[in-house]
């Protein structure tokens, strides 16, 4: 999505096109939201007079700030990834881009100040913008396959597959009951030698994805042991 608007004077929208970006009052009551001086470093800074725009997408919100005057006419656009052109830039030296919690992403110094173009500024550790979690994923159903029935002294492969769509797999195999593990148990296959008697093959399943919602995830299968 993407929002446009012009801000007139501190408080005056005009020709909005969206609802990402939404003019916000100071609960202390008043026009103007009064923040310290985003460009100047170390403690000794003033106050500034600004009008400050929560500007909200799927990913999350951030807070637009426009060091504003009785004077300013603005056109502001909006990408609808929390990227902003300037235009008509008319009484305003400076803005800034600020998380929810007004920690500095970076500033904006229009030509009143730079003499040219709009100069973007990111300081050295300054926050960053909201992005998007990782994706879900899911492993889904872990099916086991291999002989569901089998003999005496027989050695059997198991495999195990998943219905989901996670990727970086990891296998943790084990058996109860009367069969015993021939080989490694971290593949995605599985040796068992079978004795007379049940046994049971078990499949742990887990995934390294960052978004991933059912890890681990288990599946078995019942062997019938003559």
């Amino acid at each position: 999505m993407a929002d446009s608007l012009v801000l007139t004077g501190v408080k005056d929208v005009k020709k909005h096109t969206g609802t990402e970006m939404m003019l916000t009052r100071p609960k202390r009551g008043g026009d103007t939201h009064s923040l310290k001086e985003w460009w100047k470093t170390g403690s000794h800074k003033c106050y500034t007079e600004c009008t400050v725009f929560n500007v909200t997408t799927a990913d999350g919100t951030v807070k637009l700030v426009i060091d504003s005057s009785s004077g300013t006419n603005l056109r502001i656009d909006h990408d609808g990834a929390f990227n902003f052109i300037f235009y008509g830039y008319n009484e305003v030296s400076r803005a800034a881009l600020f998380t929810d919690a007004f920690e500095l992403i970076e500033h904006y110094v229009f030509p009143r100040i730079s003499g040219g173009k709009i100069m973007t500024v990111t300081p050295a550790g300054g926050a960053s913008r909201p992005s998007a979690g990782p994706p879900a994923t899911s492993i889904g159903t872990v099916t086991v396959s291999g002989a569901s029935s089998s003999t005496d002294g027989e050695t059997e492969t198991y495999s195990a597959g998943v219905s989901g769509d996670a990727s970086g797999l990891t296998y943790a195999w084990s058996v109860t009951g009367d069969g015993v593990a021939n080989g490694g148990t971290t593949g995605s296959s599985f040796d068992v030698d079978v004795s007379t008697g049940d046994a049971t093959v078990t499949c742990v399943v887990s995934s390294s994805d960052a978004g991933v919602t059912d890890s681990p995830a288990t599946g078995d299968i019942a062997v019938s042991i003559s």
